[in-house]
């Protein structure tokens, strides 16, 4: 009896405590939704705090800056995180299954609001510019943090439910994920690609699309089941990434930091190393 009692108070906490996110979130979306209708109302708000930011960040090389904000362009994040087939299928999984909703959202509401970045209404010697100069009415909300907390999220969600023996280690991850996400999608501000609000309606964009993919994996498996069942093909499609991702840096199209070097070798590792245990298994 008191078994079964303390599974339904925790059932019941967990649904509450969901339940308040939920609201919160809904909150934040109304109030940058409501904000983001007038360009004017909302690039008035977003000048100042922009500005400071922007300056305050440049205390670190603009190296630092330039290699994390490429971990939300999904070209360099899927190749680097690559090594999580490894251990959680599903959780790589995961990522996959939340690129619809996360490519929409992005889209759509950039078409929508067609808020111009930083760089097309302010004078560029106001502010650094780290990388490109970003001049189109694409600001609201950022794709790049979308991209990292979509995935950061969707790792989250499936890892969450698994068995730790240690609680603390739920924690740390969630800390670890939770300040890889945060890093990445501030990088926009000090590279001077995005409006600081952009980076929060971003953010909750990003974890509902990341919940959207554990939702996909958990309640409709078939589709993923591949990668366990033919390992082979697995190794196969994360060097298809790793190749792209080389090709891209070649051609000049992604430019060549460490990070992006640092995805390719990992996908490399990784996709060689389970095509050929699958190889030597067969």
């Amino acid at each position: 009896m008191s078994t079964r009692y303390a599974t339904v108070t925790v059932n019941t906490k967990f649904n509450t405590a969901s339940w308040r996110a939920i609201f919160a979130f809904s909150i934040v979306v109304l109030v940058l939704f409501s904000i983001a209708l007038d360009k004017n109302t909302y690039l008035a708000s977003q000048t100042v705090v922009f500005s400071l930011g922007n300056q305050a960040l440049q205390i670190l090389p603009e190296i630092f800056w330039h290699n994390v904000t490429y971990l939300g362009d999904a070209l360099v994040l899927v190749p680097l995180l690559s090594f999580i087939c490894l251990f959680n299928k599903r959780a790589w999984a995961a990522m996959f299954g939340a690129i619809p909703l996360a490519c929409v959202l992005s889209h759509a509401g950039k078409n929508f609001f067609a808020i111009p970045r930083p760089a097309a209404i302010l004078d560029l010697e106001q502010f650094t510019i780290i990388g490109s100069t970003l001049t189109a009415h694409t600001s609201f909300p950022s794709g790049h943090t979308i991209t990292i907390f979509t995935a950061m999220s969707a790792i989250w969600f499936v890892i969450s439910t698994a068995d730790y023996k240690r609680s603390y280690a739920k924690y740390l991850l969630v800390t670890l994920l939770c300040l890889v996400a945060s890093i990445t999608a501030v990088s926009r501000v000090a590279v001077g690609a995005h409006w600081p609000a952009d980076l929060i309606f971003g953010a909750v964009l990003g974890i509902v699309a990341g919940f959207s993919g554990e939702y996909l994996t958990r309640r409709y498996s078939g589709w993923w089941h591949w990668a366990k069942a033919k390992p082979l093909y697995l190794g196969y499609f994360v060097l298809f990434f790793c190749g792209v991702l080389l090709f891209s840096a070649v051609n000049g199209k992604v430019p060549e930091l460490a990070i992006v070097w640092a995805a390719i070798i990992v996908s490399t590792i990784v996709g060689t190393y389970i095509a050929l245990k699958a190889a030597l298994n067969t």
